[in-house]
């Protein structure tokens, strides 16, 4: 028997996976999109050329009020590059300092420390620029500026709905629920009202007297009839923000592509660039999936390697099985993300809480049990075999016992990807031709 041997990172080691190249249909992995040379110089670049609008000194004016819209430190989006770049920019258009305030997209996480934002946005901005933390509970810093089509009750920053010009920021990723992150996510969930951002993100799931789990238009790359990512575009609308820089980041944290100008156009651009160096296409659908994360810090704990079965689950076939090398040295991570699956037994209890009371890592919880109901799910992890039981999925020591676990499910004749990198790349099935798959 001809055997293929794989080396998996597996946290800050390596495991070796021998499968029969009778079994194996490919081992995937997407090209590394290598990182501009320089990286101020890349921003400064697309400032000057943007996309399907004027430049920003051209838009912005004297005694205008502008507001910078910047991700929060749970992105790495390189803010301390974007920002400072930006700001030059205005200071050319003769925007004094005081008229600019940065807005700290934190949607509904906490606010920041002083050294958090020097950290994010360098010792000179923070010095010369007012700097707020948006807060989405807080209704005395919010405007009510009108419904969605969708019902949405749209709440903004006060600061964000009241400035003369609004640019946003952010990176442009593949996202399980939006389709893509980066772009209008600025506005939401990034400075709207809590329950402007509950009610947005709860069009994900269909309702309980539909059947529910999620609606099937939701999921990576999915921008038409996305409800959450079609709301979301119309909440950005509702603000129309003046100019938009967003950056592509490479597997090492790098920017390797920045994508300036019209927040639609810009953002459009900056979707085709993800998805052709992020995306794998296959022609069919395994029956097996032996996914590595990509090692530390991708899978420091079960809530951050959780992103490689999502990133991938499209290309198996129902009944299939997944193999996740995950080591998980910090355990399950998020608490919202553990209660979903532990506290909440079954699938209707579980969305009855995310009606209730919408949160990221609680979604991603039900997600992972949603992928559960329909796949065997064998971990090879740090955690105790209980725990993995507990948690929904089969424990597994090492590659060779997942093996022999596979074959207990389906029998000797599997066929199965490989992805070393799976928490970097998304799986489609071959497209038609369509700009994005699913849209």
């Amino acid at each position: 028997m001809e055997v293929t041997a794989v080396e998996l990172k597996y946290g800050r080691k390596v495991i070796n996976l021998e499968i029969s190249k009778n079994n194996l249909l490919a081992v995937l992995k997407a090209g590394n999109i290598p990182a501009v040379s320089d990286e101020r110089q890349a921003v400064i670049k697309a400032l000057k050329a943007p996309i399907g609008s004027p430049p920003l000194s051209e838009i912005v004016k004297e005694g205008d009020r502008v507001v910078i819209i910047a991700s929060d430190i749970t992105r790495n989006v390189r803010n301390q590059v974007v920002i400072p770049a930006i700001i030059d920019e205005l200071r050319e258009a003769h925007v004094p300092y005081e008229d600019i305030t940065i807005v700290v997209a934190t949607g509904t996480h906490r606010g920041h420390t002083f050294q958090e934002l020097e950290y994010l946005f360098g010792p000179e901005v923070t010095k010369r620029v007012r700097i707020v933390d948006h807060d989405s509970k807080n209704k005395d810093d919010l405007v009510y500026i009108g419904t969605t089509s969708r019902g949405t009750p749209v709440w903004i920053n006060r600061l964000v709905a009241e400035a003369d010009k609004v640019i946003i920021t952010g990176g442009i990723v593949y996202h399980s629920m939006a389709g893509f992150g980066g772009g209008r996510k600025a506005i939401c969930p990034g400075v709207s009202g809590f329950d402007t951002i509950q009610h947005n993100h709860k069009l994900m799931l269909n309702p309980p007297e539909e059947g529910g789990g999620l609606k099937e238009t939701v999921g990576c790359g999915k921008l038409k009839d996305n409800p959450m990512a079609e709301d979301m575009d119309e909440i950005a609308a509702m603000v129309n923000p003046s100019f938009m820089v967003n950056v592509i980041l490479n597997d090492e944290g790098k920017i390797a592509k920045v994508v300036a100008g019209d927040y639609r156009k810009a953002f459009e651009e900056g979707c085709r660039v993800v998805e052709k160096f992020f995306s794998l296409k296959v022609k069919e659908k395994a029956d097996v999936l032996f996914l590595s994360c990509g090692g530390f810090p991708k899978d420091i704990d079960l809530y951050q390697a959780t992103k490689a079965v999502e990133n991938s689950i499209g290309v198996l076939k129902e009944g299939g099985a997944v193999v996740l090398f995950a080591e998980c040295p910090e355990g399950v991570g998020h608490g919202d993300f553990y209660r979903i699956i532990h506290e909440f037994r079954a699938r209707r209890e579980r969305e009855e809480e995310l009606w209730r009371e919408f949160t990221i890592a609680k979604a991603v919880g039900y997600m992972l049990t949603l992928i559960c109901e329909k796949h065997r799910v064998i971990l090879v992890s740090n955690f105790d075999s209980k725990d993995v039981l507990e948690l929904g999925m089969i424990p597994a020591e090492d590659a060779g016992q997942a093996l022999g676990k596979v074959r207990e499910i389906l029998g000797h004749e599997f066929r199965a990807y490989v992805v070393p990198e799976a928490s970097s790349s998304v799986l489609f099935l071959s497209d038609d031709g369509e700009l994005f798959p699913g849209k």
